[in-house]
């Protein structure tokens, strides 16, 4: 995780709020190529790369969904080290039922963001 967040700092932001990920060599989505609409993950690297470089609005702004998955990152990861550093869980015990909740909690507010950025946009 943390190596991907050093990635994401180290990337330029695509000014039309998508494409950043084609800058680490990867192909462009194929919704906005081929069905002319962004898809759910469409601006998730975009997202990732302005909140690692300190723009917070933008990254919620592009993104909403990429915008939470990076916080949780960034929280995560010193989260994860002190856990194994003490050798037992810090703060709170991660469990399945917790992570079960964050991770449909985020998708329904990628899917719900998704909806409303087609919707206004």
């Amino acid at each position: 995780m943390a190596t991907v967040l050093t990635v994401a700092a180290n990337l330029q932001p695509a000014a039309a709020g998508m494409g950043t990920h084609q800058q680490l060599g990867l192909a462009p989505c194929f919704f906005p190529e081929r069905l002319g609409f962004p898809c759910p993950a469409c601006g998730m690297t975009t997202s990732w790369s302005y909140l690692m470089n300190g723009e917070v609005a933008n990254s919620a702004r592009v993104n909403f969904g990429g915008f939470l998955l990076a916080l949780a990152c960034i929280v995560t990861v010193p989260w994860f080290l002190l856990t194994a550093i003490r050798g037992k869980w810090v703060v709170v015990r991660l469990n399945e039922n917790w992570l079960l909740v964050c991770l449909v909690s985020w998708l329904a507010l990628t899917l719900l963001d998704w909806v409303v950025r087609r919707l206004i946009f």
